[in-house]
């Protein structure tokens, strides 16, 4: 039986049917299938109208021609080496089947990236999708992802619109380490043409006139960790054009690597229309004690101060009068809710002054001096000295007084440790956990091992160990791994601490492994 033969054009087929489709059945008849050689068409005219939309809809797209292929260019060869065999096993584990539980994936990646980077090499080819996927979705791990990618891994990143973080990544840290843009496979946000050579660490100012509002101040910190003076450059290149809270922004990144050279800057900022800017540039400046601000500020100061006494000497201290224009310039505005004026007026100016202006008063040192004050404003401007300027004898000093955790930085690490090590042995467990963000990572064997001791002998010691988890995978030494493994031994009840301390366990075990492999 031979097939039927098309009455008339698919065209006109097709265009009878959009118009049935647009002014209804009722009005306009729908064409018949048969009309292209097709089976019947069915009796009712809906049935028969949306027959025809399948049919005609899979005919037109079985009819489009494929887009030319366009051939992409190869990706350039990489210019470090492959990862060793050993470490691309361990990161292999870690991206699929994480040995202390998926939370804890992204910090022994970024452990891997780290050691990788330090080591030169690059991430094998196999595991760039995995890598890159596992990255965009943590921003945390982005910086160290990008810089192992190595040419392969760039390339890869332009073919998919979520891995476009790459670009962004590899471009500003190209930019504050001075490579030269002309070669960058990823130029910075909207620049297409090529920079010019310039001196290590320098950032063109057409390509900061280019960045985003929330990629400046990234550029602007990792400038200041290394060169303070380029990226306080920047800020200033656009300071008179950028929004409040932009300028807002880069003082904030300004106050990495603050320093006396930053001044000028920040008295400019003292008569900014934003009070907002206004605010943090006398926060800053109260990091600065040479500076002329805080000259003025000890000018203001000094006139309060009286010491009084024989043998038990006081530190008398007069609240200040109300400020004149030039001292509300310097900071001292209206205050908070709910404190009184005066005394947060004088709680600006001890922040502000050098802490000279009162061991100048007593002729004492600064543990002297402090048992001899006890005006509760005074005291809580100078803790603000002490934190913005890290002064290591006034927090001493302020911590033999009373116990402060936010001065803890303000010590060494050496300190810092044997404060929490003095808390330990006075049986303060629970002030010693909360202060532990404070010390700088990997602890010392000496510190780990008297706290696993104090974690293992306290009260319920989950409730300690489970919040401060993220401290412990960062801080403990290798060397307390034996104490740890006897304490989970020793557990025979408590599976939620036995869960916590195995997990512990294995990332660190993991963690050493990935440091080894490295070597």
């Amino acid at each position: 039986m031979s097939s039927p033969v098309p009455s008339r054009s698919f065209r006109d087929w097709w265009h009878d049917l959009q118009a049935a489709a647009l002014v209804g059945t009722a009005r306009r008849a729908v064409p018949a299938l048969s009309d292209l050689g097709l089976a019947a068409t069915p009796e009712r005219s809906d049935e028969a109208l949306l027959a025809g939309a399948a049919l005609g809809g899979a005919a037109i797209l079985a009819g489009h021609r494929a887009p030319p292929f366009r051939a992409r260019p190869p990706a350039p060869v990489d210019e470090h080496r492959e990862a060793p065999r050993v470490a691309v096993q361990l990161l292999e584990l870690v991206l699929g089947q994480p040995p202390a539980g998926a939370e804890q994936r992204e910090a022994l990646a970024l452990h891997w990236l780290q050691a990788c980077a330090r080591a030169g090499c690059r991430v094998p080819h196999a595991l760039l999708p995995s890598l890159l996927d596992l990255a965009t979705t943590s921003r945390r791990l982005r910086p160290a992802a990008a810089a192992v990618l190595d040419q392969r891994g760039e390339w890869l990143a332009r073919h998919r619109d979520d891995w476009a973080w790459v670009a962004d990544s590899t471009a500003a840290a190209r930019a504050t380490a001075g490579t030269d843009l002309s070669g960058a496979t990823a130029p910075l946000p909207g620049r297409d043409a090529a920079a010019g050579d310039g001196p290590p660490g320098r950032v063109e100012p057409e390509d900061w006139a280019r960045l985003s509002s929330t990629e400046r101040p990234a550029v602007v910190a990792r400038l200041r960790a290394a060169d303070p003076a380029s990226g306080r450059a920047l800020v200033e290149s656009t300071w008179d054009h950028d929004t409040a809270s932009a300028r807002r922004a880069h003082l904030e990144a300004i106050r990495i690597g603050l320093g006396p050279d930053d001044e000028e800057l920040l008295e400019r900022a003292l008569d900014d229309r934003a009070a907002s800017v206004r605010e943090l540039a006398a926060a800053l400046l109260d990091g600065l004690p040479e500076s002329a601000r805080a000259a003025r500020m000890a000018d203001r100061l000094r006139p309060l101060l009286e010491q009084r006494g024989g043998l038990r000497r006081s530190l008398e201290v007069a609240l200040p009068d109300e400020p004149d224009r030039a001292a509300v310039r310097d900071g001292l505005t209206k205050p908070p809710r709910g404190r009184s004026a005066r005394g947060w007026w004088l709680e600006r100016l001890a922040a502000g002054a050098p802490l000279t202006v009162w061991t100048d008063a007593t002729g004492a040192d600064p543990a002297t001096t402090l048992s001899r004050l006890s005006d509760a404003d005074a005291l809580s401007g100078i803790r603000t000295a002490v934190r913005e300027r890290h002064d290591s004898d006034w927090a001493a000093a302020l911590l033999a007084r009373a116990w402060e955790p936010t001065l803890l930085p303000a010590l060494g690490p050496a300190d810092r440790e044997a404060a929490l090590l003095a808390r330990l042995g006075a049986g303060e467990v629970g002030s010693v956990v909360a202060a532990l963000g404070t010390l700088t990572t990997p602890w010392s064997a000496r510190f780990s091992l008297h706290l696993l001791a104090a974690l293992g002998g306290a009260k319920a010691p989950a409730l300690h160990v489970s919040p401060v988890m993220p401290h412990l995978l960062a801080g403990l030494h290798p060397d307390a791994l034996g104490a740890l493994e006897a304490w989970l031994a020793r557990l025979r009840d408590d599976r939620h601490l036995a869960t916590l301390l195995r997990n512990l366990l294995q990332f660190h075990s993991v963690r050493r492994s990935i440091t080894e492999a490295f070597r």
